[in-house]
This record gives C-alpha cells, structure tokens and sequence, in this order.
C-alpha cells in the first residue's frame, strides 16, 4: 500500500477535493489514502507517525496550524483550489530530506552558483519546465543561463532540467512503491515514450538500468559528479548513503 497523503480540513469541499486528487488523476496512484486529522495536534502526530508523506492544510484553519516547526513543510490550500492546482501543490511535500540531504552535500563541493541553478532545476522538477523558464526563476535570460553553466564547467541548462525530473520521478517512484512510469505521469510525462527518451538523454540508458543501478541514489550521484570540479574527483561521497535510494 503506498504511503498516505495528511490533512487538516477545514470543510467537507476541503475533504472532497482532496479525495478526488487521491482517488483519481495521474497523482493517484502515488498514495494510499488521505489521513484526516480533526485539529492541529492530530495533525502532528500524524506527521510524526509518516515523516516522508505530504501534509496538506485547509488555509481556513492556517494561523492555527502555522505556529509547530512539525507543519512548517504543509501545504496551505483554499477549499476551492483547482484540483490540478492540489495535485502539482503536495508532490513537492513528498520527502523533501531527501533533495535537501542532496544539496547540503553538494553544498560542501560544488560552486555556490551552480548551487543555486541546481536548487531552481529541483525545485521545479515537478512538471515540465523549458529553460527559458528556469533562467527566468534564476533572474536571468536564456542565453545568461547558458553561458553562466558552460562558464562553472557543469551540464546545460536542458541537460540540468532532464536530471532534475528523472532524480524527481526516480525518488517518487521508490517512495510511492510504483513503477516510475506511473510516478513520470504524475510529474507530467503524459506519454511512457517520453520518459524513456528522457532518460537516455540525461543518463545515456533507459530506465530500467536507472532502477538497477540504485534509482534516485544514482542519478543524485550523477548529479553530484556533474556539479564537482573535475579536480576533485574524490570530494563526493560514493555510493550515495542508502537511505537517499530508498522509501523512509
């Protein structure tokens, strides 16, 4: 059973459109079931009882809910929110350590600017992004994007974009216990061809050999010998530590 999606509504719109996410739509099939709570403190002892698993609050009951480090991650949505909006808005929810553990130990290696470009990369590795884009979310034009990566030695900004959604779906997959094809189409890959063909841009083999050579733990390695300076070939730590391939 994949793990849980955690709420705390306000309304029964609230509950019935966060049922509608978890029961049907391409995000479904990533969750087992949305656990309610019915105040605050629930909600924490739920938080604490599935550490990995998004948690989603009814912005009515917002200032109730803002003040515990324990909720600092939730997601605050309307009751009317869009249902794609709910959908895009609690993958990023989904163990989120395990992306930040990334960072902080390419943090130690890598430039502070490559850094920062790799930060937006994952941050928006949750639905398609063109380049244009990510240079637009880095205060930069396309071309400044560009010419910046190609200055700190690592990949483009394309290149940078496909690691950051096959790390995403890699991660969701393992997390979710599903196929990634389920969890690409959760992220947009609307179409398996498309994922594949990813996949092989980014990393040179399809996916299955992703998954055989440890999944998310792989592509962060790959991630993180692509950011080091070649100089320092030994600054990375290798393999990965196992936690970070693997389902909380």
């Amino acid at each position: 059973m994949p793990p849980p999606l955690l709420a705390l509504p306000g309304s029964s719109e609230f509950r019935r459109r966060l049922h509608m996410v978890v029961q049907a739509g391409p995000v479904s099939p990533l969750f087992g079931a949305v656990f309610f709570a019915g105040n605050r403190r629930e909600l924490e002892e739920l938080v604490r009882r599935h550490p990995s698993s998004p948690a989603v609050v009814d912005a009515a009951v917002l200032p109730e809910s803002a003040s515990h480090p324990l909720l600092a991650s939730a997601v605050r949505l309307g009751a009317d929110a869009p249902l794609g909006v709910i959908a895009r808005s609690i993958l990023p929810g989904i163990d989120p350590e395990q992306p930040r553990r990334l960072q902080a130990r390419i943090r130690k290696h890598a430039a502070p600017e490559a850094c920062r470009i790799l930060a937006q990369v994952l941050a928006r590795s949750f639905w398609p992004s063109t380049v244009p884009e990510l240079a637009a979310s880095l205060e930069l034009s396309h071309w400044t994007l560009i010419r910046r990566c190609r200055n700190l030695g690592i990949p483009t900004p394309k290149k940078l974009n496909d690691l950051g959604r096959v790390y995403t779906v890699e991660r969701l997959a393992e997390w979710s216990e599903q196929p990634s094809g389920v969890a690409a189409a959760a992220v947009g890959f609307m179409e398996p061809a498309n994922y594949r063909r990813t996949v092989r841009r980014a990393l040179g083999v399809p996916p299955s050999v992703v998954r055989q050579r440890g999944g998310a733990a792989h592509v962060g390695r790959v991630i993180a010998r692509h950011l080091t300076p070649a100089t320092a070939p030994s600054s990375i730590p290798s393999p990965i530590p196992p936690s970070d391939g693997a389902k909380n």
